[in-house]
């Protein structure tokens, strides 16, 4: 059964899957598809070519598919974005829609979206992200799976965030953050590893050890860092975590936030 409040209006061209409700206020567009069991609370705006999945939980005042920000927009440009399953999406959250015809704004399943943050025209967010109170993705940035944006940071358009990485709170990131590495400060730099978060994220001591110490050999000794990469090669070469962490490297656009050799002190022991 669906449940849509007298006061939602909804395109008669969307789509609404089974078990849905649909609260006061919302206001749905065309060419949106809904997911089953998936709940609009209230005053939830959803724009034209969106796809939602099944089983999110959608807070009010939240904006989805909304047009770019982007300067270069063209009026009339058909773009998307695509939700997935089981997304918590809460007060005030803004996610818009692509820039170029036919691009996507594209969030993946299980991730919990907190009040206030922003996802701008042509992210890809994984699976399993927490992005906390106003955290703000400018276009074009990559969330790696199980990573977690602190609250208040902003992320540079183009950058990458790699899986399990962890944005610490009120960071401005404007390289690139590493998987399995947490970056702070102003400008933010990668210091430690991730260990909880891979903890949480399911990994294995032994993986969260390769991990550590691959971290070392790239910035905690005095070399190139392409020579770094060469002997974690030599020393890894059959950890696929590893090699996540090295493929970030070599595909890297916007360079990456290297530690500050002040902290290398500080994270002898860790």
């Amino acid at each position: 059964m669906i449940q849509i409040d007298k006061l939602a209006v909804v395109h008669p061209d969307a789509r609404i899957g089974d078990n849905c409700t649909i609260g006061p206020f919302c206001t749905i567009g065309p060419n949106v598809e809904i997911g089953p069991n998936t709940t609009l609370r209230s005053h939830v705006v959803v724009e034209a070519h969106t796809t939602i999945g099944e089983e999110c939980d959608i807070f009010p005042f939240v904006t989805i598919g909304i047009q770019s920000q982007d300067q270069k927009y063209v009026p009339d440009t058909i773009t998307y974005t695509r939700i997935g399953n089981r997304n918590t999406i809460r007060e005030f959250v803004s996610i818009h829609s692509g820039t170029e015809e036919g691009s996507v704004t594209s969030i993946g399943d299980d991730c919990a979206l907190l009040a206030h943050s922003h996802v701008a025209h042509n992210c890809q967010v994984g699976n399993h992200i927490v992005m906390s109170h106003a955290a703000t993705l400018a276009g074009h940035v990559i969330i790696g799976d199980y990573a977690n944006i602190g609250g208040l940071s902003a992320i540079h358009q183009f950058c990458h965030i790699g899986r399990a990485a962890m944005v610490g709170g009120m960071a401005r990131v404007i390289q690139d953050v590493l998987p399995f590495t947490i970056a702070e400060g102003f400008p933010a730099h990668m210091r430690v590893i991730n260990k909880v978060g891979m903890e949480r994220a399911g990994y294995a001591s032994s993986d969260i050890a390769e991990v550590r110490k691959a971290f070392r050999m790239l910035f905690m000794r005095e070399m190139r860092l392409e020579t770094a990469v060469q002997q974690v090669e030599e020393e890894f070469p059959d950890s696929e975590n590893v090699r996540l962490m090295l493929d970030a490297i070599t595909s890297s656009q916007r360079g990456l936030a290297r530690p500050d050799s002040a902290m290398f002190e500080i994270n002898v022991s860790d």
